[in-house]
């Protein structure tokens, strides 16, 4: 109880100092898909009362603008009003880290709590207003109560993991994949541990209803309106936009540039199409045709760049204060890391950033460290009973492929915290022993 707090109070103190310390002023502090976010709920989007085009709102899912909404209602139209319900929220994560880890060995509850509390990517999300922090909370207590359930084989974790299975898809469609994942090991569970078949099946139908609760007015909306089982537009443009392109960079230029001729000829005949899901499925399409015309290698060499790079790169990096110094961008050198690094250190311009980005890599490097060891450890340890964690990791890792921003890595943290909080504990048994030697 005592760690449970002050896991709590430390973790919600670094937020709130970290608040303190920017400046959120909305017309300066908010870009990006932040604006996004906060006129989305300026104007109410997903009540009655939404001003917004509702065939715009298609592109995302509703709970983290309702959840601004209500924070709103609650605290004010303030920026810092909102950020401070968030940070509330991601102080709660931090504990149900916390829980996950203690899950597996009681010892690592407060390591584990600790981790959470300063990580600097929880920290620095935690300040923005986006889908991330909300997702997390929903998501790390899904990865909680299914951790229980498969260790304990108790139905009713079933079921509450399914409740934030639930929650998370109403706030993004990654995890749709995960539900007919969850199902399919649950079912496995339950055949094993010679559970009634039909009890099986009535488990599994409550668990879909559960599961798709949330999001089947919009399935139904969808179908109905425009003939289409998919529950957001944005797949489209993040396979044409985002992810082929990094694909491409593996390719000469000639393939690039048809390609891009492609695309361009896609946009001028979607022109005048009104249903947007057609939109996403044209550019799906051929962003899919191109995926499987490209060399193999060159698929594999960019999902594997997109993994290391979004492992690696610090997150200190996304920080408002860190990006708003003078620095050249990534993607406008053609998203290689060798010619971004050299104009960041060839040009006297970018010497406080320089110096943000070597202490950044040094301090994620202690991290990196950490998690490395403590995969070794899971796998010696924990193998059998953290598979789901390195299939859900593998799964996000594929779903992101080359698309590079280490905010990819978000909703990977509570197993990397587990990881580190492997070694952490391994260390401090292993010093009083030591002693007790010498």
């Amino acid at each position: 109880m005592y760690q449970a707090t002050f896991i709590l109070f430390f973790a919600f103190t670094l937020r709130l100092i970290n608040l303190f310390f920017n400046n959120l002023d909305i017309n300066t502090y908010l870009t990006e898909d932040q604006l996004m976010y906060w006129d989305w709920s300026i104007n109410k989007a997903y009540t009655l009362d939404s001003i917004d085009n509702k065939t715009e709102l298609l592109e995302r899912m509703p709970a983290s603008f309702l959840f601004f909404q209500f924070s709103m209602w609650l605290l004010g139209e303030k920026l810092f009003s909102v950020l401070l319900i968030q940070i509330i929220i991601d102080s709660v994560t931090c504990l149900i880290i916390a829980y996950i880890a203690s899950t597996f060995n009681k010892k690592l509850f407060l390591f584990a709590g600790l981790l959470a509390s300063i990580s600097p990517l929880m920290i620095i999300v935690s300040s923005q207003i986006l889908s991330d922090t909300i997702f997390l909370f929903f998501f790390s207590s899904y990865i909680y109560f299914f951790s229980n359930f498969i260790l304990n084989k108790n139905k009713k974790f079933f079921y509450y993991a399914g409740v934030f299975l639930a929650l998370s898809l109403f706030t993004r469609v990654t995890v749709l994949p995960l539900i007919f994942i969850t199902l399919i090991i649950s079912i496995y569970i339950f055949y094993k541990n010679k559970f009634h078949k039909f009890l099986i099946v009535r488990v599994a139908f409550t668990f879909l209803l559960i599961s798709f609760s949330l999001s089947f007015p919009r399935l139904f909306y969808n179908y109905i309106n425009f003939g289409t089982a998919s529950l957001t537009t944005q797949s489209g443009a993040h396979f044409a936009y985002w992810l082929v392109p990094g694909v491409l960079d593996f390719e000469n230029n000639e393939a690039k540039l048809n390609y891009k001729k492609k695309i361009q000829q896609i946009e001028k005949k979607l022109e005048n199409e009104t249903n947007p899901f057609i939109n996403s499925s044209l550019l799906k399409e051929e962003a899919f045709d191109t995926l499987f015309s490209v060399n193999k290698k060159s698929i594999i060499f960019a999902w594997s760049k997109g993994a290391i790079y979004n492992t690696f790169s610090p997150s200190i990096l996304l920080d408002k204060r860190i990006r708003s110094l003078p620095h050249p961008s990534f993607y406008k050198n053609n998203r290689n890391l060798k010619q971004w690094l050299n104009n960041i250190f060839l040009d006297d311009t970018f010497t406080t950033y320089k110096l943000a980005l070597v202490f950044s890599v040094m301090a994620s490097g202690i991290f990196l460290v950490l998690l490395f060891f403590g995969i070794l450890i899971s796998l010696k340890n924990y193998f059998l009973k953290c598979s789901i964690f390195y299939f859900i990791i593998l799964y996000f890792f594929i779903l992101t492929g080359p698309v590079f921003s280490p905010k990819y890595i978000h909703p990977l943290l509570p197993f990397f915290i587990f990881f580190e909080s492997l070694v952490l504990l391994k260390i401090c048994e292993f010093f009083p022993k030591f002693f007790k030697k010498a």
